[in-house]
């Protein structure tokens, strides 16, 4: 068993859901030691005093924990802003580029439209590919630590910063055939299908419903977060997923402009985002061969690059494919057609960079529910460029999601501060057992001179009487 699978497929949590004390039990009994476990979890908390409130925090350790939360505060709220700008430029562009709409004949109703730029999405999604391999491919020959090497793990998960603990073998391999055709590729296939037919159903439909549509995300998401057991699941997150599942269904109700074809399209691309990015997290925490998001990008994108070609081909046409450059040049220009097609990739690049990076850092249903904000955000800049229409019930449904995305950042900003607290705790309560041992070490020495001029002098056996 090569090293590259001894780290893929590890459970992410120490307490294996199905133990092999627990094999043949029924569901009541399995439920019942459940719950006794985490009772017994709890009471070792309060025992040890790790568990939120259980301990004292001096004024020093408030002041580290506060200087901790804002300073990830600020990394993320970089990331998340970074995303949101380029992941809206992109899809502003890309409805741009592909949209299908006629122009009206003599003698009808209705505003003068231009002709799509270059109605080609797969194609342009394979050149996309080939644009983020190449920057990632930059980007790890000019930054050196980018690149793939044993060792390699994600700072800010503590499965893996223990394999740095474990011994390790430089001979075997980091990237194995096995590992790439069973944990790579599918991820590159689930990648490119969420682009390419995300990308290929704004010829159809809006970018509002385009948007509202992929919101629905988050549920495939969570779904997949549970099956690979990347997120436990609580009352609290499914009820907030469940009010933010209604306020979508009322985000795209009474859509005026619904076509089953992009319908359908956006909603494969759904489902295909929900599982690409539970196997994203788990490349990302669990191998050191795609342990930052440029090592990643590199891994993936050829295998991206190749499924949305197999695909590109038989919808959209190589012949047809030449007549659109054709038409493209003649409408921009030799000079500016590349930079239409490659600028576009570049923004790709910035953007899943971006998405990476915070999904190292935090989990796949907190990049999803900070993509709903964002999807929210898109809806607005789609309505003012290009006047897509909203009804009474799609801005209730807005406000409903919106109101469900405070409630779970308000829980996970509270579950911050304490790991911040319990952290700034261990560190004040370590810097003071050390302090204390330094002392008693530092006063070892003449407590010992003193001890032996008290003592009284031991006498040979021949001088007892």
């Amino acid at each position: 068993m090569t090293s590259s699978d001894d780290l893929e497929m590890d459970p992410l949590y120490e307490d294996d859901i199905n133990d092999d004390e627990e094999a043949g039990l029924t569901s009541a009994e399995r439920a019942k030691m459940k719950k006794q476990k985490r009772r017994r979890t709890r009471l070792d908390e309060r025992i040890a005093g790790t568990a939120p409130g259980a301990y004292d925090v001096t004024q020093q350790e408030e002041r580290v924990a506060t200087r901790y939360m804002v300073k990830n505060l600020l990394i993320n709220g970089t990331l998340i802003g970074g995303w949101y700008f380029f992941s809206i430029s992109i899809s502003v562009y890309n409805k741009w580029m592909f949209k299908d709409e006629k122009t009206p004949k003599e003698g009808e109703d209705g505003p003068e439209q231009s002709p799509p730029v270059f109605p080609f999405p797969l194609f342009t999604t394979c050149a996309h590919m080939i644009v983020q391999f190449s920057l990632a491919a930059l980007v790890m020959w000019i930054f050196p630590k980018f690149r793939p090497r044993h060792g390699a793990v994600n700072p800010h998960h503590a499965e893996s910063i223990r394999r740095t603990e474990e011994p390790v073998d430089e001979k075997k391999p980091l990237m194995t055939r096995w590992f790439y055709l069973t944990r790579i590729a599918p991820c590159g296939l689930a990648t490119g299908m969420d682009i390419g037919l995300g990308n290929m159903s704004l010829k159809f439909i809006t970018l509002t419903f385009y948007t509202m549509c992929k919101s629905s995300v988050l549920g495939f998401v969570l779904v997949f977060a549970f099956i690979f057991r990347l997120e436990k699941p609580t009352w609290k997150l499914c009820g907030i997923i469940t009010v933010m599942t209604i306020g979508v269904i009322m985000m795209v109700a009474g859509e005026t402009s619904f076509n089953v074809l992009g319908f359908v399209l956006v909603m494969s691309a759904a489902a295909s985002s929900g599982f690409r990015w539970s196997l994203t997290q788990i490349l990302l925490l669990r191998n050191p061969a795609t342990s930052n998001p440029f090592a990643s990008i590199f891994f993936l994108a050829p295998v991206m690059f190749f499924a949305l070609l197999i695909i590109a081909i038989p919808v959209e046409g190589p012949v047809a494919l030449g007549r659109g450059l054709a038409h493209l040049v003649e409408l921009k220009g030799a000079a500016l057609t590349p930079f239409i097609l490659i600028f576009p990739g570049c923004l790709a690049f910035l953007m899943t960079a971006s998405e990476f990076a915070l999904l190292q850092r935090t989990s796949v249903v907190t990049l999803s529910i900070c993509g709903i904000f964002k999807e929210v955000i898109t809806i607005s800049t789609a309505s003012i460029v290009f006047a897509d229409k909203l009804t009474p019930v799609n801005v209730s449904g807005v406000l409903v999601t919106i109101a469900c995305i405070v409630a779970y950042n308000y829980m996970k900003f509270k579950k911050m501060r304490d790991d911040a607290r319990m952290e700034a705790h261990l560190q004040g309560s370590a810097s003071r057992i050390i302090r204390n041992s330094l002392s008693i070490a530092i006063s070892s020495p003449s407590d010992a001179r003193d001890g032996q001029s008290t003592q009284s002098p031991v006498k040979r056996p021949e001088n007892l009487e």
